[in-house]
């Protein structure tokens, strides 16, 4: 695997390096690197797919730019690679959300932080995951099985007799409930059944209104039961904070 490690101290560089290739070591892999001193420099040799995975420093050298920022500019190439902040300011953390990252590393960084983190790379970097849906093919014809991918499924919602499923290539139209779709689905969180019209992928959305509006990171817009809203909004923050530390407390 090839990293990106965006980094402006020698020392916290250098003990990064050495944990990420003791790990990649025990796991028989071999771990490749390139090393940034500031956000500008990391930007000016980046290229889309070049990396496995980036670590940004979120406070690098006065009067240069941000971790955050530069993550925000990675996103405009690359929007799928792993982005893992590192930082002792944990105040600022909330902050770089908005670049979906994977994980953030708290100076000075763990052995078991690492490890935890590269396995979480490990999976994302697998196979996608998918999920079985019985799509309609029609009145009088039975419905055929669909694979799709779970981190194409947006949400889903009762129509009639069934279910349309929103995904990322289009809508599907599946001959299932939405608590059969659900008992499919992975129980981490991610998914969130919303009463009985409405399933939601929160990796997909960026807010929830007071209202119940769900905004997703497309600009696409619904809203959940308002009898909901508490308890979807509550559901989503859990999540958000899940990702953000893994159970690890600032």
């Amino acid at each position: 695997m090839h990293f990106a490690i965006v980094e402006d101290l020698d020392a916290d560089r250098q003990r990064l390096t050495e944990l990420i290739r003791t790990n990649c070591a025990a796991n028989g892999e071999e771990a490749e690197f390139s090393f940034f001193p500031s956000g500008e420099a990391f930007l000016r040799d980046l290229r889309r797919g070049s990396y496995s995975a980036v670590f940004l420093d979120i406070m690098l050298a006065p009067g240069g730019m941000t971790g955050i920022a530069a993550a925000m500019q990675l996103r405009r190439v690359d929007e799928r690679v792993p982005i893992v902040f590192t930082t002792s300011e944990t105040e600022f953390a909330l902050d770089g959300y908005a670049a979906h990252p994977l994980d953030y590393l708290i100076k000075p960084v763990r052995a078991e932080k690492v490890a935890w983190c590269l396995k979480e790379l490990r999976e994302r970097l697998e196979p996608a995951a998918f999920v079985e849906l019985l799509e309609s093919a029609g009145q009088g014809v039975a419905p055929s099985p669909r694979p799709v991918p779970l981190d194409d499924l947006l949400y889903a919602e009762t129509v009639r007799h069934g279910i349309v499923v929103h995904t990322a290539s289009g809508d599907i139209a599946a001959r299932q409930t939405l608590s059969e779709l659900a008992q499919l689905l992975p129980k981490s969180g991610r998914f969130y059944l919303c009463g009985r019209s409405l399933l939601v992928n929160f990796s997909h959305v960026q807010d929830i209104a007071a209202d119940g509006e769900i905004l997703l990171k497309s600009g696409e817009t619904f809203f959940c039961s308002r009898r909901r809203i508490r308890e979807t909004k509550a559901a989503f923050s859990d999540y958000i904070f899940s990702r953000l530390r893994k159970g690890d407390a600032f």
